[in-house]
């Protein structure tokens, strides 16, 4: 049974916050690399949010936990990370379609931050 494309992309953003929840005190920390995160992505677009997440050393958690996403689109050599980033650009569809199912996993993750944190002041 396959799962469709918004359950999957739930799926991701959840994975990302669950990543965080085990941070310990630096979870706080990784909330609000989401907001960040997305902001890059949406004003900056996907490469600059794959160099955002090396620099700041959190592509352990952003760019791993979305390897699912990386799926629905036709780009080879998908196991390495710099090269998908870069060559996802050759193919406007392919790359505007992946920054559109990406924000939707990061505001995904946002929303299960704040009901995490709802549910930790109770």
């Amino acid at each position: 049974m396959s799962q469709n494309l918004d359950a999957i992309i739930n799926e991701v953003g959840f994975s990302i916050v669950e990543s965080i929840k085990n941070k310990g005190k630096e979870h706080t920390k990784y909330k609000n690399y989401i907001d960040k995160a997305l902001g890059v992505l949406a004003n900056d677009g996907v490469y600059a949010y794959w160099v955002y997440c090396k620099a700041n050393k959190i592509d352990n958690i952003f760019i791993n936990k979305i390897e699912k996403l990386k799926e629905f689109v036709s780009i080879e050599n998908k196991n390495n990370n710099e090269e998908f980033f870069r060559n996802i650009s050759n193919n406007l569809h392919q790359l505007l379609f992946f920054k559109e199912i990406l924000e939707k996993a990061l505001i995904y993750a946002r929303y299960h931050a704040k009901a995490l944190k709802v549910s930790e002041n109770e």
